[in-house]
């Protein structure tokens, strides 16, 4: 009987844990939904609106994903609507200030990028570390291949990201310096024909 009511509350524990961990992964991917649709909407590259179209949909899938556990552990719990703070690099105010006042859109994509992968490593992270603890706790296997699915995801784009950043953000900053060398020559031309019709006067 002893042994019984040890193995009930030793699941019990797995299953508290699981729950935690499983909102705390639906938090973030809530907080993420909101991001990559701001990234969406503001993103000037093409093929990373494309990827990041396709992730946001794989992310609402996430979601559901830890719901549908949650609800099955939680004898139907209802799983968290909150927003967990996603990892971005925040430089100190005045920085920021400086950064953001003076950056071009071509600038703001490039470092929005290199958060994008950040917040993608760090997912993948937290997933790894989701999956160790489950398998200690000897949990549910359909709750350790929901976080595996989920992880394999958030690798899959981070490796996208990690492998075509630097080529996208050196065309950005090409086209970038490219533009301001001919509105130079623009002006420059500008500013001599103005001294001839000034002189021709």
């Amino acid at each position: 009987m002893s042994d019984r009511l040890e193995d009930n509350s030793s699941y019990s524990s797995a299953n508290t844990i699981a729950i935690a961990g499983l909102s705390l992964a639906l938090s973030y991917e809530n907080a993420a939904v909101d991001r990559l649709e701001r990234r969406l909407s503001e993103s000037i590259v093409p093929e990373v609106k494309e990827k990041l179209k396709h992730h946001l949909g794989q992310t609402k899938q996430q979601q559901e994903r830890l719901k549908e556990r949650i609800k099955t552990l939680g004898a139907g719990m209802e799983p968290t609507s909150e927003k967990g703070h996603l990892p971005i690099p925040q430089p100190p105010p005045k920085l920021k200030m400086i950064i953001e006042s003076g950056s071009s859109d071509t600038e703001k994509e490039v470092w929005e990028s290199v958060n994008d992968l950040i917040i993608e490593r760090a997912e993948a992270i937290m997933y790894k570390a989701g999956i160790q603890a489950l398998d200690l706790l000897k949990a549910d296997k359909k709750t350790i291949k929901t976080l595996e699915k989920n992880l394999k995801e958030e690798q899959a784009f981070g490796d996208w990201l990690e492998k075509n950043n630097p080529r996208i953000a050196k065309r950005l900053m090409t086209k970038q310096v490219q533009n301001k060398k001919q509105g130079k020559k623009k002006k420059t031309y500008k500013e001599e024909e103005q001294k001839v019709s000034s002189t021709a006067a």
